[in-house]
């Protein structure tokens, strides 16, 4: 027997240097690549006129409003009902990704796991960042405490010379959130992809307008990252928001949302509007592939693991 591939199988977020500097490179080169696809349409976004594709939507949609974890910690600091984006977003991908398994593959994979249990392995394995509010250099322990901070900071005499948590926080500030590894979607896209080649941050974004275009035209969703003052048309809502582009309908993107329970979960704004959301500021562009997994997904045929 074969033990089934879950969420909690994600590997951690800590890496070694050279790992880690390589993801970060890769992550560079394919952000400035999609910025650059974006500069190319000059502001003409007529390829998207008329067309009517992507996946189906789902029926059902995690908010971050719901009672059963919005006010459970996400975390060393906040709220899932203020923070837990990245793993709803995550959450809506694997459901994606269940919906086009192969039968085969829903034996091999566990495809319906629960938001808390995506919730707490993105925060137990790292991937959640804060910092204290006075002090740079970013922290993932799941809690803040003395020991965790300590060791974080252990060539910095100051930190170290503190005698309690109370006095850390006195001195350098309370937690504050960072938000989300923007390496924890890769990460969920390896794993459920069964590919050890595949390099995060390479092979798990995209890196032009057409390779959208391409994905949704298939069925494929795309996840990204927008800004939230140019995606909700309100220059007083700062910050970053992960989200799920499904469909593309007459020049409008049909995004699916786990912060709009208003709207059932369902953003529907025009094409360039998204766009400008992801490639703002203009120095970081996140947009993933999932077509690795979706290809392991809806090919795999369980015999191969016992041939």
């Amino acid at each position: 027997m074969f033990n089934t591939v879950s969420i909690k199988n994600v590997s951690d977020c800590t890496v070694p240097r050279e790992e880690h500097i390589k993801r970060t490179n890769f992550q560079k080169e394919a952000s400035d690549k999609f910025i650059q696809s974006v500069k190319e349409l000059s502001g003409n976004y007529s390829i998207f006129n008329g067309l009517d594709c992507g996946a189906e939507l789902p029926d059902s949609i995690p908010f971050a409003s719901n009672p059963k974890w919005a006010d459970l910690p996400f975390g060393a600091t906040n709220t899932c009902g203020n923070a837990s984006c990245g793993a709803l977003q995550a959450t809506v991908v694997i459901n994606y990704f269940n919906s086009i398994a192969s039968p085969s593959a829903k034996i091999f994979f566990e495809l319906t796991p629960s938001v808390l249990s995506v919730i707490d392995t993105l925060v137990e394995k790292g991937y959640r960042s804060w910092k204290l509010e006075n002090k740079s250099g970013a922290l993932s322990s799941p809690v803040a405490t003395f020991e965790a901070i300590q060791e974080c900071f252990s060539d910095d005499e100051e930190v170290q010379d503190c005698k309690s948590l109370d006095e850390i926080f006195q001195k350098f500030g309370m937690p504050s959130g960072i938000g989300t590894n923007f390496f924890w979607l890769d990460n969920v896209i390896k794993l459920f992809c069964l590919d050890k080649k595949i390099e995060i941050g390479r092979d798990t974004r995209i890196t032009s307008v057409g390779k959208i275009l391409q994905n949704l035209s298939r069925g494929i969703v795309v996840p990204i990252r927008v800004e939230n003052s140019v995606y909700l048309g309100d220059s007083n809502r700062k910050g970053g928001h992960y989200v799920t582009w499904f469909a593309i309908k007459d020049g409008n993107a049909v995004i699916v949302d786990t912060a709009m329970e208003k709207s059932c979960g369902i953003y529907t704004i025009p094409v360039s509007q998204v766009l400008d959301a992801i490639t703002t500021p203009s120095s970081i562009a996140v947009v993933w592939d999932v077509e690795p997994a979706v290809t392991t997904l809806s090919t795999l045929i369980i015999n191969q693991f016992f041939s």
